[in-house]
């Protein structure tokens, strides 16, 4: 599986979670962290544990999570695939940092809804 599939495939799974707002950034040429970003909403801090949870276990033979932070509050959830970043935020928390500004003028992403 390439990483553009792993990525919709992995899209695909958030919005089964009620994951709302999906956004997949290719950051390659731009970022020396991961090759792909994927950014989501959820409705509540339980529901971004509950997504993060059933992510990081979908994946586990594909593509293991490296690390994760945020898990315990809830609010904002970083995975770190590897080649593949997963932010899942709270629709309030999302709003407030709005991380997809620094990604603005990307011109390679796909959005998800």
């Amino acid at each position: 599986m390439d990483i553009d599939e792993l990525c919709l495939n992995m899209a695909n799974k958030l919005l089964e979670n009620k994951a709302t707002n999906i956004v997949v950034l290719n950051t390659e040429k731009r970022s020396k962290i991961a090759k792909r970003m994927i950014i989501c909403s959820c409705e509540n801090n339980q529901q971004t544990k509950t997504t993060s949870c059933i992510l990081k276990e979908e994946y586990k033979n594909i593509m293991p999570c490296l690390h994760a932070d945020g898990i315990f509050k809830g609010v904002w959830i970083v995975l770190d695939f590897k080649d593949v970043i997963v932010h899942i935020f709270t629709k309030e928390a999302r709003c407030k940092f709005n991380i997809e500004k620094l990604w603005k003028d990307n011109k390679n992403f796909i959005e998800i809804k």
